[in-house]
């Protein structure tokens, strides 16, 4: 997962450069995603998350089936270093945002979601796929163009948290990730379930829910490597499952 994000960013960072430098011009339209995908070496869906990136931060704009350089005068200003900011913020302040944006957009979702893309929800819960693509298929159900921009400017800091994972020993990272990913997965199917039956008091309760058992999850396998975080990390059945106990962590770290 993070060397496919990596790619995406890559390639991104290359347009980037050569639109902000005048070396593609507005109005010049980009190569055919397939011929792009023997320049960088990728596949389809990496090229494809790149030019979505590209979109999102107005260099471009889609025209047909091609992509064009977009006028100078409608690009965006340059946006906070998400990565840079990603190493400021505490865990409690990720998900602050992430319950704030992502439970409404579960109950926009539950209303609108229309029958393609509550099957594109059910494709992305499946074992193999990972769990930012639930995420993504919500922002696309819940059919708020202002709502899927800002979601997509934050997804970086979102889903992209390198540095959480260097608290961890390297041989428990692996383990680690696949027990939260099936924990994140059974979430998921139970926020799909809402959303087929258009219930969306019932979507946005277990969107909350899902978010806090994973920060506090998150939180409580901090507390194992004696990192000083301050939060109380409560028990629920799905956690109880996972072989996770109720544990109180100190606000100063463990004693």
């Amino acid at each position: 997962m993070i060397q496919f994000t990596s790619r995406v960013d890559k390639i991104a960072a290359d347009f980037q450069n050569q639109i902000l430098q005048g070396n593609l011009r507005p109005g010049e339209r980009l190569p055919a995603e397939r011929s792009l995908c023997t320049v960088f070496g990728v596949g389809r869906t990496t090229v494809r998350e790149a030019l979505k990136s590209l979109v999102v931060r107005g260099l471009v704009i889609r025209k047909g089936r091609g992509v064009i350089v977009a006028d100078p005068e409608n690009i965006s200003p340059p946006t906070t270093d998400l990565a840079d900011l990603a190493v400021q913020v505490s865990i409690r302040q990720l998900y602050e945002v992430r319950k704030l944006i992502e439970v409404r957009m579960a109950g926009w979702a539950a209303q609108r979601a229309t029958a393609e893309d509550i099957d594109a929800i059910r494709r992305s819960v499946e074992p193999a796929n990972p769990n930012r693509t639930f995420h993504d298929a919500l922002a696309q159900a819940a059919h708020n163009p202002a709502l899927l921009q800002i979601y997509e400017s934050g997804r970086k800091l979102f889903f992209r948290l390198p540095f959480f994972w260097k608290l961890f020993d390297e041989a428990e990272v692996k383990a680690l990730r696949t027990r939260r990913h099936e924990l994140a997965r059974r979430w998921h199917e139970h926020i799909l379930n809402a959303i087929a039956q258009h219930d969306a008091a019932e979507a946005e309760g277990a969107m909350f829910q899902h978010l806090d058992i994973m920060e506090k999850d998150l939180l409580g396998r901090l507390r194992q490597t004696d990192k000083p975080v301050s939060q109380d990390v409560s028990a629920h059945p799905m956690l109880a499952e996972f072989g996770i106990e109720k544990q109180t962590v100190a606000p100063h770290g463990p004693r």
